[in-house]
């Protein structure tokens, strides 16, 4: 159908990465990650190559969620579906009520957060010299608009 997002054969949102130097093996688990995070509708996602900016990630992923439980269901959904890679295991109750979650992949790193936790820490411009991987639609034209 026109209009329709194309999907993988695991029934994600087709996801292509910006071409980079980042590692294939973080970059793959980075399509993963951003792909659920499409399918459950999180928004502004940003992937960031941050390999040549910090010695100690190779990629953010950044994302924001419109309430308290979609930062809890796009967290949850995350775990589930890939919780075998993550570093830590388990949500914690302070994270999300603090409006900030970070979900740890040892060279993937994902931030989810509500809207205005995401405004305040503004890791976009703490690490705006990163090249960028991946950029939702709705952020990219957000950006095209401020640029105009």
């Amino acid at each position: 159908m026109a209009g329709e997002a194309k999907r993988t054969n695991s029934g994600l949102p087709a996801v292509e990465l910006l071409p980079s130097d980042a590692d294939t093996d973080a970059a793959e688990l980075a399509t993963e990650i951003i792909a659920i995070l499409e399918e459950k509708s999180a928004a502004k996602i940003l992937g960031m190559n941050l390999e040549k900016v910090n010695p100690y990630f190779c990629i953010f992923i950044i994302a924001s969620a419109g309430s308290m439980v979609q930062l809890k269901t796009l967290g949850r959904e995350v775990q589930k579906r890939l919780g075998h890679r993550l570093r830590t295991k388990g949500l914690r109750t302070e994270d999300i009520e603090s409006g900030w979650l970070i979900l740890d992949f040892a060279d993937v790193i994902l931030h989810l957060f509500l809207p205005e936790q995401r405004s305040f820490y503004n890791l976009e411009r703490l690490w705006g010299d990163a090249p960028v991987l991946y950029r939702s639609r709705d952020l990219a034209a957000e950006s095209k608009a401020g640029n105009q």
